[in-house]
């Protein structure tokens, strides 16, 4: 029997309900299910109790199913609490802390307290989260004629402040911490570190087409994201790889993952889509897939004509027509593009490159491909891109070996490893055995260190180049599935363990290898990357190339030179160096000027996105 939460005992007037419906700015448009779990009902009522202003909640009851209406998902849903109106609250908040099962822990959903109080004639607004820390302070004048709407998120990833008013039509003020915003009778401040200029280092199918993007979620955005990109000829307009011409050559396949739900990018979004159909601070014609299509475009993949764009349908979301093969769902994009092979839909007569599709780069990936070409015996080669040890600890690390031709072999798969620079202690550990474990994953993890700055880990940046001899032999031996659908956590090191056991064997039975080689931007430099999937991430990244066009405009001491010159410049009049803020337009821009102006705002900076809601 599915489980209900009986909220009769926790006693809330309708009329309450009533006016803090009215005072809600923003609902979610998404489906809610809590049935099943007596930790989600659980959550549900503690938010209840504190919206309300409940002090005593009494013991809940679990029955039948429950519904949510539209007003009570615009205030819980599984990813966040929203708090519509900051300044309507009639009373303290008090979410108790409760203890979360494993799983659980990051939802964020207990130990948050709202505290109102009034002094010299403002109301101040102060939030903390569960261990005491202060997260947000908000002063307001109550006797102006006109306040903003501040709402307050809780969810999985960060706090969050979104500032609506009429000045800005239809554009809101995001801030995240290390943020502020001061004027008359008004101050918002989100404590936490903020760099006015970034660091100089920041960045501590058989088919006949080129190009296969499978997809799970929001399938006609991600379409509509690449028919941008396509159709507008940008990809003429890419800077040619090094060995663009090798790639010309033997035509391999461009493989391109774009399912997943973007949960960690939904303080930009604010809805529930893939990321990689996400708008970045340019026109329409190029969102975050349009970094990927653009390595494709400058490796002389994507030439501007002829380009032959295919679809795996994991979701069924896209019309039936020339270019979509329905699959079935995976977990993973592993699985569709496993299944795709196994149909003879993705050719597996040629190689092919698997290019992540929400990342930000300037590599040249014929660079890469020209080492799946030239090395011995090459069945698989994942570039390699250098990170600091504590970074390393969010990523997959690359274990490796010097082979006799001074060649980096791959050796092991180790996703985030949770000891890097320093070595597991034995009093860390309780259980018998558990220290072993960890000092033996410790000592693989060192053999992911780079042999050209042992200050730095081999990190796995997703992209992978495959060879058409190690594809039939994957496919014809049942090596790649459909059920191994993680690329990360099951393929990649499968083939890894294969091949080093010596059991990955071409047609004529000579043992087949996997490398790794450093990840190259045009002319053998270091390339920039990043994976661009926090909110955080997404404003330094804008501000680091910013900052980059100021000191050396598009040209190639620019350290993301590579990406389209529109781009970067797009970016650096979209970003305001000296204050923080970024805008996803010029529009947002004067927003936010028609604000300050009526608010007589004298300081706004920091952590500060201005962009649509």
């Amino acid at each position: 029997m599915l489980n209900k939460v009986s909220l009769s005992p926790v006693r809330y007037s309708q009329a309450r309900r009533a006016d803090v419906a009215a005072n809600t700015v923003q609902k979610s448009q998404s489906s809610v299910n809590f049935a099943g779990t007596k930790t989600s009902a659980l959550k549900l009522a503690s938010a209840y109790q504190a919206l309300y202003g409940i002090k005593n909640a009494k013991t809940l009851n679990f029955t039948g199913a429950m519904e949510l209406n539209d007003f009570e998902k615009s205030i819980i849903t599984p990813k966040e609490i929203r708090i519509p109106n900051l300044l309507e609250i009639p009373e303290n908040i008090d979410l108790p802390l409760k203890k979360m099962p494993k799983g659980y822990e990051k939802l964020n959903a207990a130990g948050l307290n709202v505290i109102k109080e009034s002094s010299e004639g403002l109301d101040k607004y102060t939030v903390s989260n569960d261990k005491g820390n202060i997260i947000f302070i908000g002063k307001v004048d109550p006797n102006r004629a006109q306040l903003p709407v501040i709402t307050y998120k809780q969810g999985k990833f960060m706090p969050e402040i979104t500032v609506k008013d009429p000045s800005l039509g239809s554009k809101a003020i995001k801030m995240f911490s290390g943020s502020e915003l001061i004027g008359e009778g008004i101050s918002l401040k989100m404590p936490g570190q903020y760099e006015p200029t970034p660091n100089e280092g920041f960045r501590d199918v058989s088919f006949t087409g080129r190009t296969v993007i499978t997809t799970l979620n929001k399938e006609p955005r991600t379409i509509s994201a690449v028919d941008a990109y396509v159709e507008s000829g940008l990809q003429k307009n890419a800077i040619r790889g090094d060995y663009a011409d090798l790639v010309e050559k033997y035509d391999p396949t461009v493989i391109i993952p774009a399912g997943g739900f973007g949960e960690r990018f939904f303080n930009i979004t604010r809805e529930y889509e893939n990321k990689p159909s996400a708008k970045l601070p340019t026109d329409e014609r190029y969102r975050i897939i349009g970094t990927t299509l653009n390595l494709a475009a400058s490796a002389g993949v994507l030439r501007g004509e002829n380009d032959d764009v295919k679809y795996l349908s994991q979701n069924h979301e896209i019309k039936d027509g020339a270019g979509v093969y329905y699959v079935s769902k995976y977990k993973t994009d592993g699985g569709a593009i496993a299944e795709g092979l196994s149909r003879d839909i993705i050719r597996n007569d040629r190689d092919a490159m698997i290019l992540n599709a929400d990342i930000f780069t300037n590599a040249d990936i014929s660079r890469t491909y020209k080492a799946l070409k030239t090395l011995p015996n090459a069945a698989l080669v994942i570039p390699y891109y250098p990170v600091n040890p504590q970074r390393a600890k969010s990523f997959g690390l690359l274990g490796i070996k010097e082979d006799e031709n001074g060649n980096l072999q791959i050796k092991e798969f180790l996703e985030k490893p949770q000891y890097t620079s320093d070595a597991p202690m034995p009093n860390e550990f309780t259980q018998p055995g558990k220290y072993d474990e960890a000092m033996e994953q410790f000592r693989k993890v060192q053999s992911a260190i780079n042999p050209k700055d042992e200050s730095q880990f081999l990190a796995n940046p997703g992209l992978y180049f495959l060879s058409d001899k190690a594809l039939k032999v994957l496919m014809a031996q049942g090596i790649l599935t459909p059920d191994e659908t993680g690329l990360g956590g099951n393929v990649m090191p499968k083939i890894v363990k294969l091949a080093n056991e010596g059991k990955l064997l071409d047609e004529e039975g000579n043992k087949m290898k996997v490398y790794t080689v450093p990840l190259e931007a045009k002319g053998g430099k270091t390339a920039v990357w990043d994976d661009i999937g926090t909110a955080e991430a997404y404003l330094k990244l804008i501000k680091d190339v910013a900052n980059e066009v100021r000191l050396h405009g598009t040209s190639e001491q620019n350290k993301y030179y590579g990406v389209p010159e529109f781009v970067l410049n797009d970016f650096a009049k979209n970003a305001d160096l000296q204050s923080g803020i970024v805008y996803d337009s010029k529009e947002a821009k004067d927003a936010l000027g028609a604000f300050c102006e009526k608010y007589a705002i004298g300081s706004v900076r920091g952590n500060i996105y201005v962009a649509g809601h």
